[in-house]
């Protein structure tokens, strides 16, 4: 595998790694809002189709590469001779019903709610799947300081979806689908690791997460649609057709920055500015403009304040961890 070309002098990778880590966050809240206004002109099912299908498709283009067809190669063989199991490269399950619910969602309750629920979803999920050993660590033993910070995630999430700035309620099913997805995208996180350490190569494992949550949406979007019929209104806004794109610059941009910022700082500075940036999105939609006000504002701080203590908590947990082995 060639090494990766150096950008500028090798001081400049920290900087450059904190924006692109902050271009990742920003990039989540944008392909919520594109899947999003896709889905009022097509339909939700449709509009998942079109994000997840072009992410694929795009993926897909690389195995005319010798080389990436020999990574993806590795998952099938790991699957034969047991290192992997059949649900561990299940994890783009989590990532379709994601953009499943963000095209269902986020019309309804805007982006900053919707980010908002999935953060807290994750920052709960992951103390179960650290502390069963979901991902390729060890597994770790739940601490205070971690079971804290998923309890304020939880009341982040309460705080910023039960009201909007009207006073009028916020329609909870679309949070609470929102919340138990980003429980999912934790697992998908944690499984995403395991298939790596096979692939060795972030796009290969992102082909793999692609076929399935395309498969998921396929599944269970079959029999909506077909009832429903196929949508005829396709004069959705060019903008809103690239959500798919969204997802593959993501995993360009997060595979180079985390290698030069840490899985901490990159996770804080991506959750900060996802939410800054679903704010600036919701506030320019006249849709969702009324749902931003002090309450919102209270959450979204309160959700980072979590965010920042799970992971804090969860560095210190996995030092102590590689202190006393042996």
């Amino acid at each position: 595998m060639p090494t990766e070309p150096r950008l500028a002098e090798p001081r400049l990778a920290g900087p450059l790694a904190l924006l692109a880590a902050f271009g990742c966050g920003a990039l989540i809240a944008v392909q919520s809002r594109m899947n999003g206004r896709l889905s009022e002109s097509v339909g939700s099912f449709p509009a998942a189709w079109v994000s997840f299908g072009s992410g694929l498709l795009v993926l897909s283009l690389l195995l005319v590469l010798p080389r990436q067809r020999a990574r993806v190669a590795r998952v099938g063989s790991a699957l034969r001779d047991g290192r992997l199991a059949p649900w561990q490269v299940l994890g783009g399950v989590g990532g379709g019903l994601l953009v499943g619910t963000q095209t269902y969602a986020v019309p309804i309750v805007g982006v900053a709610a919707f980010l908002i629920a999935t953060i807290g979803g994750q920052t709960v999920s992951a103390l179960l799947v650290d502390r069963f050993g979901l991902g390729p660590a060890a597994a770790q033993a739940l601490s205070p300081a971690r079971v804290v910070a998923a309890a304020l995630a939880v009341v982040g999430v309460a705080v910023a979806a039960t009201s909007a700035d009207d006073g009028s309620a916020v329609v909870l099913l679309p949070v609470l689908l929102a919340f138990l997805v980003g429980m999912a995208v934790a697992v998908q996180q944690a499984f995403n690791g395991r298939v790596t350490t096979v692939t060795r190569d972030a796009t290969a494992t992102a082909w793999v997460n692609f076929v399935a949550g395309t498969s998921t949406l396929l599944l269970i979007g079959a029999v909506p649609v077909w009832r429903a019929g196929l949508p005829t209104d396709w004069s959705a806004p060019g903008w809103a057709w690239w959500g798919g794109m969204c997802g593959v610059v993501f995993i360009a941009l997060a595979a180079w920055a985390v290698q030069h910022t840490g899985v901490l700082l990159f996770g804080l500075v991506t959750v900060t500015s996802q939410l800054a940036t679903a704010l600036v999105l919701d506030l320019a939609n006249p849709a969702t403009r009324d749902q931003v006000g002090l309450q919102m504002l209270v959450g979204v701080g309160i959700t980072v304040v979590a965010a920042a203590g799970a992971g804090l908590a969860s560095r210190r947990a996995r030092l102590r961890s590689l202190q006393w082995a042996p």
